[in-house]
């Protein structure tokens, strides 16, 4: 098949995938005919197989998921593994690739109420240095050399360039976020990665089917890769929570988040007094605050009256008064739900007045260099919300493609492929460097552009891209 002069690589690549697939499923359909009365299935759509069940495996434990690292600092990480069964969980910890200096990290009995996961807080560490490690099952390294490592964090003012990736919407099934985790795997050109919700789809608050489905994508060869050694720091959306567009109201949220603090490492869930996945952590010159925005959320259909909420008052207040008291250059908010205004209704859309709350604290504090990030929509874009506000939402990182339409307030974005988004964040100068990157599995970097720190603060008007990243505009896709 020979291309005609307008007829795009992406066109006729899919043609010829078209006619490949088209053919096998002429072949199956001869070798395997549906019995008679059953409709046959539909054209090239592609039917999952079942979740698989996670069961203890008899015998002596062996590592069944991980290691992750989890929270880093300049003096200390978390680290997390799963065994097979019960058994004591420990870590090796040191600086010689061998282990040969290395320092003996309780991490405590495997029990079948946690599904055999645990984890340990290394201490004592040193600023800017490789570690590595190995856990230990009933005193038994669980893996064999080389050993992982992680690089722990500047200290205190000891500011420096930080690359951060995030994505959502992993998919039903763990192999479809394989080529994105693969890809990031191979790159690892990031130093921490944030996972913004949908990590998994269980749609259910039902322990069982919870782990069955965190074990499921906790295995995908190139993510069990990646966060063996890049720290990594997650919160959730609907479909990790509890059923789609689910929220405060939703029965059962307690195990899920039971199941959730079991699974992830992060330095904090909630407040003592206020449950919930959020929590806030620092590198030199950036302060993250990871939100919650299912545990104490308002339907999305109740009426604006006042006291609907995303994130339930004290979350609320806590964000305030900690984006009140950060210091540093950059102020990195990231939601599960998308923050931009031409949306639909399971995001920040149907809590305007919230929404508006936040941005209203935001500029009347002087508060700069905020950026929103988000997931949820299956595409990666870039905004600038109410021509202010610096939003990036990224995925899917395997879940199908979301067509992006026409927004005003929409700079940048990719709704092709496996996605997701890396900000590079400079503190070391003044004004502070700011750069994101679009990636995308097979494709690589899609676009890298630097914005000014008077556009991350919304003081200028952030420009379109000046590079397409497709030949035509995505918003007018044939067959869509």
């Amino acid at each position: 098949m020979k291309p005609s002069s307008k007829t795009t690589r992406r066109r006729f690549l899919a043609a010829g995938s078209s006619f490949t697939v088209g053919l096998t499923a002429g072949v199956q359909a001869q070798s395997a005919a549906p019995a008679t009365g059953s409709a046959p299935p539909a054209p090239n759509k592609e039917v999952h197989g079942p979740v698989p069940v996670i069961n203890p495996v008899p015998g002596a434990a062996f590592l069944h998921a991980g290691p992750l690292v989890g929270h880093v600092t300049d003096t200390s990480a978390s680290l997390w593994a799963k065994g097979s069964n019960s058994g004591r969980l420990d870590f090796k910890v040191g600086r010689e690739s061998d282990l040969s200096d290395a320092r003996l990290v309780s991490g405590g009995d495997l029990v079948e109420d946690s599904f055999f996961t645990g984890q340990a807080v290394v201490d004592g560490l040193e600023a800017v240095t490789r570690y590595y490690y190995t856990p230990l099952l009933d005193g038994e390294p669980a893996l064999p050399r080389p050993y992982p490592s992680f690089m722990t964090a500047p200290a205190t003012g000891q500011n420096t360039p930080l690359r951060v990736a995030f994505g959502s919407c992993a998919g039903q099934r763990g192999y479809l976020a394989a080529a994105a985790f693969g890809e990031m795997a191979a790159r690892r050109n990031f130093d921490m990665l944030l996972m913004l919700g949908d990590n998994h789809y269980g749609d259910t608050t039902d322990p069982a089917l919870l782990r069955d489905h965190y074990h499921m994508h906790r295995t995908v060869e190139g993510f069990t890769s990646l966060i063996r050694e890049i720290p990594t720091y997650a919160i959730w959306d609907d479909h990790d929570f509890g059923p789609n567009n689910s929220d405060g109201t939703t029965a059962g949220k307690e195990d899920s988040l039971r199941v959730f603090r079991q699974w992830w490492a992060n330095p904090a869930y909630g407040e003592p007094e206020n449950p919930g996945c959020y929590f806030r952590f620092s590198r030199p010159g950036v302060d993250f605050f990871m939100l919650d925005v299912r545990y104490h959320r308002t339907p999305n259909k109740t009426p604006e009256e006042g006291s609907k909420t995303m994130l339930g008052a004290r979350q609320l207040e806590w964000l305030k008064s900690e984006l009140a008291a950060s210091t540093s250059p950059f102020k990195v908010i990231a939601s599960g739900s998308e923050w931009q205004t031409l949306t639909q209704p399971d995001c920040w859309s149907s809590f305007a007045r919230e929404r508006q709350e936040i941005f209203d604290w935001i500029t009347g504090q002087g508060i700069e260099g905020v950026v929103l990030l988000s997931g949820d929509r299956h595409f990666t874009a870039g905004y600038q919300v109410q021509e202010r506000h610096l939003e990036f939402t990224s995925g899917p990182l395997g879940s199908g493609n979301a067509t992006l339409m026409e927004n005003p307030e929409r700079f940048t974005g990719a709704d092709e492929g496996k996605l997701w988004a890396v900000l590079e964040l400079d503190p070391t100068v003044t004004p502070a460097r700011f750069h994101y990157e679009i990636w995308q599995a097979g494709g690589g970097l899609l676009e890298r552009r630097e914005l000014s720190y008077d556009e991350v603060s919304g003081r200028r008007r952030i420009a379109p891209s000046p590079m397409p990243l497709l030949p035509e505009r995505m918003e007018k896709k044939e067959g869509r």
